[in-house]
Formats: structure tokens, C-alpha cells, sequence
């Protein structure tokens, strides 16, 4: 089955040099479709970051021992910013301590079991499920490492004293991040990739893009389909057919943007029933016909 890789590479700037206009005007539609259908990777998510001085209050809901209660399972991120002392932290399961220093604020990656011995933290809006996708993504345009995660029960990674991130520009750090392919990033993306929600996302990625049904898709995972529904929920944040349905849209436009085959052709390798459903879902979803593309790329419509 073929990748997005090549596909998000080329958004990252590799060999953009080479691309014609008119396949740029495509690559631009098909990060439209993404930032709809993916939970909004590069577009602004519905809660903001806050404005936030050292030791300051943000708008946020939970201080980090009040998290820390209520965090049940699975493999968690979130985004703190610590007051005015020494935040110090340690692990139920380990014999590991994490101190950070006064106004440090950052992503931590973490199994549940998290305690606060010592200081005092915000939890700031953070949509896990955008920063799980996006790790997905990135590996996508290459092989990641296969290294077991670290022992310790979690990563760190320092956004700097006094940083003002929304989304996007948070998407957009993590990403130059995984360019520059540091060992604070490395231990932080071997934590991700260990969860049950990339995994799931993997599998998502390889298996459900060309029209299976939701039983089939469970029984290839191992789970009823009911815990199916919920892990996909949990994993995507809505229903596994909405989100499989845009994936499936968004890897037929990059199918079409390297132009290699016909429309008939690549409706029939992304499991639509014909090339009148694949335009069909096409101008529901992005609102431009496929065959309307077809004049500037140079792709046979038959």
C-alpha cells in the first residue's frame, strides 16, 4: 500500500524545489484536507494557549496535582508550566525523580503514576490526540528508530521560559524538532510511538484507508467492535469512520498529486466503488471535482 511519506516530505520542504506549480497547488489542497479531517494538525485547535508569566495562573482547568488524581490509564502528554519553585516529581511504579526549575514550561510524556513530591504546576490546553497524529505523520517519511523506549516512565521537552505557543506554532516547533533530531526528541517520540493509541493510528493508517468495514477492522486488531468504537474514539477523538473516511480522501489526493495513474484507477486502489463515488467524496469533502484537476496535472481521466 503506498504512504504518505513521499507526499509529507515534500510539505516539509525536501526536494520542493522539484515540484511544478500546478502539484503545488495540489499539495495545498491536500494539507487543506488534513487540517479538517486530522483533529486540525496545522490549523488553530478550539482551546488556545493563554498568555502566562511565571508563577502566574493560567485559563487552565487543573493544576498538576489535581491531574494527577484523575489520570487513569494509557500512555498521557500534557503541557505544564511550573510556578515560582523548584517542581519536583516522582513515578509510583519507579524509583525516578524529575525536578525542574522555576517557570520551566514543556511537554511531558508520562504513564500514569505521576506524583508531585514537591512545587506547583499548571496543566495548560494541549489536544494529545493532535500530537499523536502528528508523530504518526512524521514517521510516515521515514523509518523511525526501533529502539525499545527508555525505562523511565517519562520524556521531557523544554519549550523555554516564557514561550506563547497556540497550536499551529506548537505543531510547528515539535516538527522543527523532529527535523533537527535531538536526543531530548528521540526519547520524547520513542515514548509516543510505544502507546496504544499510535499503534492504533499505525494500524488505522495501513489497514483502514481503502473502505473496510469497522468489524473487519476490529477483528484484524484483536478486539470486539464494540471496544473497537472506543479505542478509536479515545485514539481519534470522534468516530473511526469519519476520520478513516478523510485519511482515505487525503492519501487519493497525494495519490493524484504524483500523478502516476488514472482517476479510475486510483478510486479503485483506495476502494471506491468508481470514479464517479471518488469525485463524489472529493468535492463533499474539499469542495473541487477531481476531474476539474485533471487539466493541470496532465492525469488521464480514464
Amino acid at each position: 500500500m503506498r504512504t504518505s511519506g513521499g507526499g509529507f516530505c515534500a510539505e516539509l520542504g525536501h526536494g520542493a524545489g522539484h515540484i511544478g506549480s500546478c502539484h503545488q497547488f495540489l499539495i495545498k489542497i491536500v494539507r487543506w484536507v488534513f487540517s479538517i479531517v486530522a483533529e486540525n494538525l496545522f490549523r488553530v485547535i478550539e482551546m488556545m494557549v493563554a498568555e502566562v508569566g511565571v508563577g502566574e495562573k493560567p485559563d487552565s482547568i487543573l493544576t498538576l496535582r489535581d491531574w494527577c488524581s484523575l489520570v487513569k490509564s494509557g500512555e498521557q502528554v500534557i503541557r505544564i508550566s511550573n510556578g515560582c519553585d523548584v517542581l519536583c516529581l516522582a513515578h509510583r511504579e519507579r524509583s525516578a525523580f524529575l525536578c525542574l526549575a522555576p517557570g520551566w514550561q514543556g511537554l511531558l510524556v508520562l504513564r500514569p503514576g505521576l506524583q508531585v513530591l514537591s512545587g506547583s504546576a499548571w496543566v495548560l490546553p494541549l489536544s494529545q490526540m493532535n500530537l499523536f497524529k502528528l508523530q504518526l505523520f512524521i514517521d510516515q517519511g521515514g523509518v523511525p528508530e526501533v529502539r525499545p523506549a527508555r525505562s523511565e516512565p517519562w520524556a521531557v521537552l523544554n519549550e523555554g521560559r516564557g514561550q506563547v505557543r497556540a497550536a499551529p506554532a506548537l505543531e510547528s516547533w515539535y516538527l522543527s524538532l523532529a527535523l533537527q533530531g535531538g536526543a531530548a526528541y528521540q526519547a520524547f517520540a520513542r515514548h509516543l510511538r510505544s502507546s496504544e493509541r499510535y499503534q492504533l493510528l499505525g494500524f488505522l493508517l495501513a489497514q483502514g484507508s481503502g473502505g473496510e468495514k469497522l468489524q473487519d477492522l476490529a477483528g484484524r486488531y484483536g478486539v470486539s467492535v464494540s471496544h473497537f468504537r472506543r479505542l478509536c474514539r479515545q485514539a481519534l477523538g470522534g468516530t473511526a469512520k469519519s476520520e478513516l473516511r478523510g485519511w482515505r480522501t487525503a492519501r487519493a489526493l497525494l495519490s493524484m498529486a504524483e500523478g502516476a495513474a488514472s482517476l479510475t484507477d486510483i478510486a479503485l486502489e483506495f476502494g471506491y466503488a468508481s470514479s464517479s463515488h471518488f469525485s463524489k467524496e472529493i468535492r463533499e469533502l474539499v469542495g473541487i471535482a477531481p476531474s476539474s484537476l485533471i487539466d493541470i496535472t496532465g492525469l488521464p481521466s480514464e
